[in-house]
């Protein structure tokens, strides 16, 4: 195999950041990748040129609101058919699946057409699932990022999935694990940083831990303890009044969106990591904060107990419990010694499970097998 093409969403995604470190990790290897960010958000800049910095060719292309953009759609097969005689395309957003498959036919040899399934199955709508169908029907190949979510799909599809079993893979998703590996930034002593990362939206439910945060503050009123909210999206107004309304605002930090070189030794400062999600796919925070180091709770949701043992590399409680969340808080901050054995576990699990180098490699024999 020599050269690879691969499609992401261009705005803020951790499916395009998973693209991203499957790009360089392909270019590592010596395979040439070609990406499209294409989407209705501006390019995230440093994630495009982290893909060029690494010698992965980059385009941008802009898409409209809505079902139909047959211009954005243009744009997007006139990309693909310039790559001539790619051999294949790793679709992150199914959306481009008509586009590419378009350009692919007019190319003197077909490449192969394989996808990677991010979206959580409980948020996907009637069209959402129809290219999920589509993506399994015309092209080559799906991967699905943990097996809990293949099987998902297989129960919701039924005959329709079961008929393309054999095109589809579990292939864990792979991130840049050196990029972890940096000193954290200051932090005052003796305080105790509760942090959370993600794209502030309904189904991170990042209401559950400010109200779990609340009651930890009351049952430890001599504690010297922050919160730290990295992140943006359309529910970041509510999460600042609620964190008003519940006596919170010197108490919690909201980060915004922060550069790479900046995120990490911040997360790596947090002595704790939450994620109160209502259900993922395989959760980038939660991986990226594992990587780090960090000793993790985290809702016993979809995607998350793929990842994540209750009481070996992390803990678990219900979505929406926020006094089990509350308890959880207290028992880390006054154990030292349960927090360094959690981090510890999460750090190994993390080396061992989410390289993107691994990650390439599954998605290279996979690609492989159509190719023979």
């Amino acid at each position: 195999m020599r050269s690879v093409g691969q499609v992401a969403f261009s705005g803020l995604s951790g499916a395009s950041d998973l693209c991203a470190a499957l790009s360089i990790a392909g270019q590592k290897a010596g395979v040439k990748q070609s990406v499209a960010f294409w989407g209705t958000e501006a390019i995230i800049e440093a994630r495009e040129n982290r893909c060029r910095d690494a010698g992965v060719e980059t385009a941008v292309y802009s898409k409209k609101q809505g079902l139909v953009d047959r211009e954005g759609a243009r744009a997007l097969a006139g990309w693909a058919e310039s790559l001539g005689d790619v051999d294949a395309f790793i679709l992150h957003y199914p959306a481009a699946l008509p586009a590419v498959l378009k350009a692919a036919k007019r190319l003197p040899k077909r490449p192969g057409i394989f996808a990677l399934e991010h979206h959580p199955n409980s948020l996907k709508r009637p069209h959402e699932w129809l290219l999920s169908v589509m993506l399994l029907w015309m092209g080559d190949g799906v991967a699905y990022n943990t097996e809990t979510y293949r099987s998902d799909v297989a129960k919701k599809l039924g005959p329709l999935f079961s008929l393309r079993r054999n095109r589809t893979r579990v292939i864990t998703n792979g991130i840049e694990l050196d990029r972890y590996r940096v000193p954290p930034a200051p932090k005052a002593e003796g305080q105790f940083v509760v942090g959370m990362s993600g794209r502030m939206m309904p189904v991170k439910d990042y209401q559950t831990l400010i109200q779990a945060f609340r009651l930890f503050l009351d049952e430890n009123p001599g504690l010297d303890a922050r919160l730290e909210l990295a992140g943006d999206g359309p529910m970041r107004g509510e999460l600042e009044f609620l964190a008003t309304e519940q006596g919170l605002a010197e108490k919690i930090t909201f980060l915004g969106l922060l550069p790479f070189g900046e995120m990490v030794p911040r997360m790596r400062s947090w002595d704790v990591f939450v994620l109160s999600t209502h259900g993922e796919t395989q959760p980038l925070a939660l991986m990226e904060a594992m990587a780090c180091g960090l000793p993790c709770l985290a809702t016993a949701a979809p995607g998350v107990v793929d990842i994540m043992t209750e009481g070996e590399n992390g803990m678990l409680f219900e979505v929406g419990d926020k006094t089990r969340l509350s308890l959880l808080l207290k028992t880390l901050a006054h154990e030292k010694q349960t927090r360094e054995r959690l981090a510890e576990a999460a750090l190994q699990f993390a080396g061992s499970r989410f390289s993107s180098s691994m990650m390439w490699n599954n998605f290279h024999d996979f690609i492989d097998e159509y190719q023979k």
